[in-house]
């Protein structure tokens, strides 16, 4: 009887404990475990295509105002009759030009006259006029029409000894050519492979009665003109180390020609103790393609005395 109380109470004390093994419960069937998926590669990403800037107004006025400064030079070097005013003036040694000092500038050289095809007319002053020979006021004048040369004396160096107009012997026709001609300037100007980007305009102003565009050029285009001087026959010292400062301005007139150039250089000459100088030399050119007024002088007398020793 012992053992059957033992029995129950062992097995009511069991179940209590949790020491009695419980039916096992179903293992769920693994999962399958999914395949690693690829990373995509980064594509490329390529900006937007920017739109080419439309010019603008800036810029589109100044390949206008380079073409009009090309077209007014060329025109006013294929010009067939003109009025023309060439000066120089400053001081130092500058090539073969020395003289003056930077209190009073000198005036090297002024030029007015008229040209109409093969023909012209030109009266010169200045330091240069000592170059022909002549020590006058007046300085020195000249006619050329139909191949004929014609000087005014007194010039007694070739034996013009009258205050009158000479018929000039062949013999010194030299005396009658220009120092320069200013539509053949223009023209060296032209086919010298001047920029016109290097100038730009700064202003406008009246000229001969007409409204034009002033422009200014860099230091490229301003040796650049000098090399036209220094070729055309003017003694200048054109190379570009010896010159410290340079600038040029051009006036380009409603008609559509070239009127007016400035052009000022400055620097030293190479010598023991270097020679400065300063020099401004102007263009004015006028009454393009109009009766200019170029005659033959009457009278004009025949050089008889032979020239002074």
């Amino acid at each position: 009887m012992y053992r059957f109380v033992l029995i129950v109470g062992l097995t009511l004390l069991l179940p209590s404990c949790g020491l009695v093994a419980q039916a096992p419960t179903a293992t769920p069937p693994p999962t399958a475990t999914p395949l690693p998926t690829a990373t995509p590669l980064p594509t490329a990403t390529l900006p937007p295509p920017t739109a080419t800037p439309l010019p603008t107004a800036r810029t589109a006025d100044a390949a206008a105002d380079s073409a009009d400064l090309l077209s007014g030079v060329q025109a006013a070097s294929t010009a067939h009759r003109y009025r023309v005013e060439v000066s120089m003036s400053g001081n130092g040694t500058m090539g073969a030009v020395s003289l003056g000092n930077p209190q009073t500038p000198a005036e090297v050289m002024v030029l007015k006259g008229a040209f109409a095809d093969a023909d012209y007319t030109f009266t010169l002053t200045g330091f240069v006029t000592a170059l022909y020979g002549s020590n006058s006021a007046k300085g020195i004048q000249v006619v050329h029409v139909a191949g004929q040369d014609y000087i005014h004396g007194p010039l007694a160096v070739i034996g013009a000894i009258k205050d009158a107009w000479y018929r000039l012997p062949a013999a010194h026709s030299q005396m009658a050519i220009p120092p320069l001609y200013p539509a053949g300037l223009l023209t060296l100007v032209a086919q010298s492979g001047v920029n016109p980007a290097g100038f730009s305009v700064i202003g406008h102003e009246q000229i001969d009665r007409l409204d034009c565009r002033r422009f200014s050029g860099d230091r490229a285009v301003s040796l650049a003109i000098i090399k036209s001087l220094g070729d055309s026959g003017l003694p200048i010292d054109t190379i570009p180390a010896h010159i410290e400062r340079a600038s040029s301005e051009l006036w380009v007139c409603a008609d559509g020609y070239l009127h007016q150039v400035r052009l000022t250089v400055a620097g030293s000459t190479p010598a023991a103790k270097p020679l400065p100088f300063d020099f401004v030399i102007g263009l004015h050119m006028y009454d393009f393609d109009t009766d200019v007024g170029i005659a033959v002088p009457d009278p004009a007398l025949d050089i008889l005395l032979s020239p002074s020793p």
